[in-house]
């Protein structure tokens, strides 16, 4: 009825790798515990995690690196509810992770064979091992939760041996996920289970978590979670956009994730289309009420990182020219705007095929008509991501970052001067800017007074390029 497992390992952060290079993996970070509490009855599941940064690279890529000290967590899910609980004891409903969540108890070899055995549509299908075996494996196959198709694999032995599945995701599309066997079955109790898994996501397959069990228990008391009060209750609010103009023609987007409008005589530029095609089109949508018939002609892209690209296919179906840094092209062609069809969660690009536009930067580039400026600048020497850029409207004096500066709210505690934090200041000085306001991503509207006060200086120093940068290094 009900099975908790405590492991250690390393855990991946999806879609922060350093570059958008095939071959680079997303960053990883020690799984000094982690321990799953499964009920599988009521479909509830208990996630408490431990991270630590361990021997992996601390400074390469995002997902908030490096690790000081650790870095707790707890995630749950009752049926299609799901939920977190901060350092504080606060309960945050999760919206849209509860069936993600739910899968992550599909696939594990208990619940999968439950899962299974429940469901109207399974199928069987037997194949051989390899093509250098005589052995057969047997797959099962149904749609979890009415929607996700799911693949379970037996040996001749009728153990599990990886289970796997397709989950939406605005980058991927039908993002391929696979838990596989780690190691071999033991029995804990009268109950056979992994000793390990892996699990895989994506095609080519980057790395999502590894972990060696070392404890099971089986029938566990209170396994079965009650969904608090305030997360039953809760509703998912539609994707808004708050507008706050920064001056003629420049206005702020703001949101979970901040974006920028910016209005030329012929055209309209967004900076940043972040998280999904929802919140995509929100932007979208927004800037058209405020430059109405002028088209959108471009969008800036920061980075590749998964939450501030995953709204661009939007602009993509609306023909917008995607300005982005050279090193992304063959990714974003191949992976992030490819037109195969998307079964799971359709959009627009994919219901509508047509060929994306880009316009590539390597270090940097300028939009201008003689009234509105704008400077589009590549972060030199980052190792939160390679492709980074950031934007500067020289007239109005604001800069507008992503990853860069991230300042903690009034009355927290005070982070330590972060590596992005340096090159920020670095890459202001190189290119000779003098910003007096910040607009970041994340934390929105900024005085330049804070950050400098932060980095311990009072004034940005022009270093220009060429010899000059090398002699005032």
């Amino acid at each position: 009825n009900s099975l908790q497992f405590t492991a250690t390992g390393y855990i991946t952060a999806l879609g922060q790798n350093y570059s958008s290079a095939l071959d680079e993996t997303w960053p990883r970070f020690e799984l000094k515990s982690m321990v799953r509490t499964f009920d599988f009855g009521t479909g509830s599941m208990r996630d408490d995690q431990v991270r630590v940064q361990g021997a992996w690279n601390a400074t390469r890529g995002g997902g908030q690196r490096p690790i000081v000290g650790e870095r707790r967590s707890s995630q749950f899910v009752s049926g299609r509810y799901a939920w977190n609980v901060n350092a504080q004891g606060a309960v945050q409903p999760a919206f849209g992770q509860g069936d993600l969540r739910e899968l992550e108890l599909i696939m594990t070899p208990i619940g999968f064979v439950k899962a299974a055995m429940a469901a109207p549509d399974a199928t069987v299908s037997i194949y051989p091992e390899s093509s250098r075996s005589t052995r057969k494996a047997t797959v099962v196959s149904f749609k979890a939760l009415g929607k996700y198709p799911v693949n379970g694999w037996f040996n001749e032995d009728h153990l599990v041996t990886k289970v796997q599945t397709w989950l939406p995701n605005p980058i991927l599309g039908d993002m391929f996920v696979e838990t596989r066997l780690r190691g071999e079955y033991k029995d804990y109790g009268g109950v056979k289970f992994p000793t390990g898994f892996h699990q895989s996501i994506g095609v080519p397959p980057h790395p999502s978590y590894d972990i060696q069990i070392s404890d099971v228990k089986v029938n566990v008391p209170d396994a079965a979670l009650q969904v608090p009060d305030n997360v039953r209750q809760a509703q998912a609010q539609p994707a808004r956009v708050a507008t706050r103009q920064m001056g003629p023609g420049v206005w702020l987007l703001g949101g979970p994730y901040n974006s920028m409008a910016v209005e030329f005589k012929d055209y309209a530029v967004i900076v940043e289309g972040p998280m999904d095609q929802e919140r995509g089109e929100a932007v979208i949508a927004e800037t058209r009420r405020l430059i109405p018939n002028k088209p959108i002609r471009y969008v800036v892209n920061t980075h590749h990182h998964f939450d501030h690209s995953g709204g661009l296919r939007a602009f993509g179906a609306d023909d917008i020219i995607v300005i982005t840094h050279e090193s992304n092209f063959n990714y974003y062609e191949g992976v992030v705007f490819d037109l195969r069809p998307r079964m799971i969660e359709p959009d627009r690009l994919s219901l509508a095929p047509r060929q994306v536009h880009y316009q590539l930067v390597k270090e940097g580039m300028t939009l201008g008509d003689g009234d509105q400026e704008m400077q589009i600048f590549h972060a030199d020497q980052l190792e939160h991501a390679e492709d980074m850029l950031f934007v500067y409207f020289p007239k109005l004096k604001i800069v507008y970052e992503a990853d860069l500066y991230n300042p903690v709210p009034p009355g927290a505690p005070q982070p330590p001067i972060s590596a992005q934090n340096m090159n920020f200041l670095y890459n202001m000085e190189r290119v000779g800017i003098q910003p007096e306001t910040i607009v970041s991503t994340h934390t929105g509207v900024h005085p330049m007074s804070d950050y400098l006060k932060f980095m311990g200086v009072d004034r940005i120093v022009s270093r220009g390029g060429g010899l000059n940068a090398a002699l005032n290094q």
